[in-house]
């Protein structure tokens, strides 16, 4: 997963060969420019073959996808903690929770992954049970008792990890009692000193207000081990408790917790219904990452993100409005672009974003390597159509000369060979066809989606055509929109075939001169949906 320091950059859903390249060149242009930050290159899709042609072709691996950028639990400022384990000290434990400002700590397992929680609430009859309670019986690793009890060695070695017995007071205790096996009995120095509790064969000995080891002799012929502590005997008693493993008090069942990859959104549904004020957070490994509480949804770190070659929101990715917009990088118009800051935007008049990101380059004096060349010129290449889109300007076509250069390859024959790996849209579900570069606009009152291909022969698809014309009607329905066009470009034939659909189809018909009751007519010489196209669409719908 990404760091916070990581700025996505991407273009449009639908991505073609422009943006996807532009994503990538300027990511790249960023990463020398801002060593600081990680810019990430992505897109909102799946890639066409002409796009997997150019990245081939000159080497560059493919981008990030991504599905979306809601917030998501990874976003929020979590509390960072350190977790408890089941055998850790009741005392330990009280000590950590006290320190959080939840009062609840997640239960890690021998590999750190979520294994329960524990509140304050749990530890509370553990705190304020008798003594009686607790001394028959026990299991209490000795790291906790000689942490809570304070305990230094006096004499023996102590081999086991845990103790496992009972634990006496020898004053309670009388010529004919007789102790459990492995018992501990905690002692004065004078009680140590008669000599009678040897005979009731103790395996463990603690001698209480015990400050200096130095005065103190090791007692000839006792196998077992002693131990003596600051404490007086009343302190070692109620420590005993508070040595014991708190694996007994850890709530294990119907754990409420969430995932660093989870929605925000899904989050606040589930606390609707929830009892608890904090919850635990896990990793892809379920490995504790931290906790948050109900008032941390307040405080959600947005995303960085810099968008190229579009800006509008219905071209965006799902999300875009949570996030931070840094910069627009752009060569279309500006429609209902809002942000919640100042940012940096650049936007000119030329057929590709990657004639921009080309200027971005040689203005701050970035070498342009051969593969970024290469990506920049197809980019260039593909929007433009080998410069034969009226949206072609002479700055496209003398920094695609430059970049062809700096990658070795021919114009013409690197752009037919690029072209010509477009769309065979025999074999693809027209549906495919209609949304892999489908774009929405508003216009008045209308909203319409342009969709354009870049195809080799037209008359081939010919025989797909009623297939494809009643998709782009459901497509037009499915997408509540009043009228839906479809492109399909081709050098070869000089043109485009423009196919539409929906109840305001008049739009189109009235805007390209269709025949009373045609759906479709080819158009020689017209390549270009930002020029020619949807212009004349906007120019029909507002008049």
């Amino acid at each position: 997963m990404p760091d916070k320091d990581t700025v996505y950059i991407f273009g449009h859903k639908n991505p073609d060969t422009d943006s996807t390249c532009a994503a990538l060149t300027y990511a790249w242009l960023k990463n020398q420019m801002n060593p600081d930050k990680k810019y990430l290159p992505a897109v909102l899709g799946s890639l066409n073959m002409e796009t997997s042609f150019c990245l081939e072709y000159f080497g560059v691996e493919k981008p990030v996808r991504l599905e979306n950028l809601k917030p998501r639990v990874a976003d929020m400022r979590l509390e960072k903690i350190q977790p408890v384990h089941e055998q850790e000290s009741i005392l330990e434990v009280v000590q950590k929770i006290v320190a959080t400002s939840g009062k609840t700590l997640p239960v890690a397992d021998e590999r750190e992954r979520l294994m329960g929680i524990i509140s304050i609430t749990d530890l509370v009859p553990a705190l304020t049970s008798s003594r009686q309670n607790h001394l028959k019986e026990l299991e209490i690793p000795f790291s906790n008792l000689l942490s809570v009890l304070e305990l230094s060695m006096l004499q023996g070695k102590l081999e086991d990890e845990l103790f496992r017995g009972s634990v006496y007071i020898f004053s309670d205790l009388t010529y004919y009692h007789r102790i459990a096996k492995n018992g501990l009995i905690i002692c004065n120095q004078h009680e140590l000193g008669t000599g009678f509790i040897f005979s009731l064969e103790p395996e463990y000995i603690i001698v209480a207000d015990i400050e200096d080891n130095s005065g103190l002799k090791p007692i000839p012929n006792y196998e077992g081990v002693i131990f003596t502590s600051p404490k007086n005997i009343y302190d070692l008693v109620q420590a005993v408790n508070l040595a014991l493993p708190v694996s007994d008090l850890i709530k294990k069942e119907n754990l409420e917790y969430f995932a660093l990859s989870e929605d925000i959104e899904d989050v606040r549904k589930n606390l609707i219904t929830s009892k608890y004020r904090s919850f635990p957070v896990v990793n892809e490994q379920g490995e504790i990452a931290g906790m948050f509480s109900r008032s941390n949804l307040m405080d959600i770190r947005p995303k960085e993100v810099i968008l190229v070659d579009h800006n509008e929101k219905s071209q965006s990715i799902d999300g875009i409005e949570t996030n931070k917009i840094l910069e627009v990088i752009d060569h279309h118009r500006i429609s209902d672009f809002q942000t919640m800051g100042p940012l940096f935007y650049r936007a000119e008049p030329v057929g590709s974003t990657n004639t921009i990101i080309c200027k971005t380059y040689l203005e701050n004096n970035i070498e342009i390597p051969r593969t970024m060349a290469g990506l920049m010129l197809s980019g260039i290449l593909s929007d433009t159509l080998i410069f034969k889109s009226p949206t072609c300007t002479p700055e496209d076509k003398k920094l695609a000369e430059y970049l062809a250069e700096i990658a070795g390859v021919n114009i013409q024959e690197y752009g037919f060979r690029m072209l010509s790996k477009g769309e065979n849209l025999v074999g693809i579900p027209p549906k495919t066809i209609i949304t892999r570069d489908m774009k929405r606009f508003i216009m008045g009152n209308y909203k319409v989606s342009v969709s354009q291909v870049n195809v080799g022969d037209i008359e081939a698809y010919q025989e797909i055509f009623e297939q494809v014309r009643a998709e782009l009607e459901s497509v037009c329905e499915d997408n509540n929109l009043d009228l839906s066009v479809l492109m399909l470009t081709s050098l070869v034939m000089g043109g485009t075939e423009l196919i539409v659909a929906g109840d305001e189809k008049w739009l189109a018909q009235a805007a390209f001169n269709l025949e009373k009751g045609k759906d479709a007519i080819f158009i020689k010489g017209l390549f270009s949906r930002k020029k020619q196209v949807v212009p004349k669409l906007m120019e029909m719908a507002y008049s």
